[in-house]
């Protein structure tokens, strides 16, 4: 079983998250064109500049215990990974909601109008409904702010109380003054409920390098990771997740 150690909580001064997808090519000795075919299953790479300061001055201490936690072994970081817009999501002008969830003496409650589950959101009222135009898969959003905008690549999460799904958004949409936007996917949900934009999503990445930074007599500094998304069914016995920050 590998050791998912989960990521500190250290300041990013830059980020990159981008979809890698492995292709194998074949030649011919015959003169005809190579051919290009998928070579493995689509993977995040991501960069992740953190500075030497942070908050309580802590941030090259934590970088530091990160790398020796990590140690020898799989060496594998649960990163909260936001969309490559990510300093969006750092100023707070992101569209994150939350699914309530309802319990008396630690037993869920469930609601129901006319036979109907219910679902209730921390925030803001935004409900999905998927359809497509053209092959295209879409998601019809209610309640959004007037006027907000989505944007390519953020991710986008619709949940109904039973499960979760996550896309990520093609294309520009703007919703209207009614709070009502047809955003375009990479791909169709499979249903509908509370629509949630922005957040951040939890990947396992293999560490490809262990960064050095020199502290300078005055000023920050930074470190450079770099990181490699990684799959369970890749391990035998799948993953066990640690997070010594608590």
């Amino acid at each position: 079983m590998a050791k998912v150690i989960a990521w500190p909580p250290v300041g990013l001064t830059a980020w990159e998250l981008t979809r890698h997808h492995p292709i194998g090519r074949s030649r011919s000795y015959f003169g005809k064109p190579s051919r290009v075919s998928g070579a493995g299953a689509p993977r995040y790479l991501a960069t992740a500049t953190v500075t030497g300061i942070g908050a309580d001055m802590a941030s090259a201490g934590y970088i530091e215990m990160l790398k020796d936690q990590l140690g020898f072994g799989s060496q594998l970081v649960r990163v909260p990974s936001m969309a490559p817009l990510w300093h969006l999501h750092a100023r707070g002008r992101n569209l994150v909601n939350q699914l309530l969830n309802w319990r008396a003496s630690g037993d869920e409650l469930l609601w129901t109008a006319e036979s109907a589950d219910m679902s209730w959101s921390a925030n803001l009222e935004m409900y999905g409904t998927p359809t497509t135009d053209d092959g295209w898969p879409l998601v019809q959003v209610q309640g959004l702010p007037a006027g907000a905008v989505v944007r390519p690549s953020e991710f986008i999460v619709m949940r109904d109380g039973e499960g979760e799904e996550t896309r990520r958004i093609l294309t520009v949409a703007r919703a209207d003054a009614y709070g009502w936007a047809t955003i375009r996917l990479d791909e169709a949900f499979s249903f509908g409920g509370l629509v949630s934009v922005g957040e951040r999503r939890d990947v396992v990445f293999q560490a490809l390098n262990r960064p050095r930074a020199i502290q300078p007599v005055s000023g920050s500094w930074s470190f450079e990771w770099q990181f490699r998304e990684v799959f369970e069914h890749e391990y035998p016995g799948g993953f066990t997740h640690v997070d010594p920050w608590r």
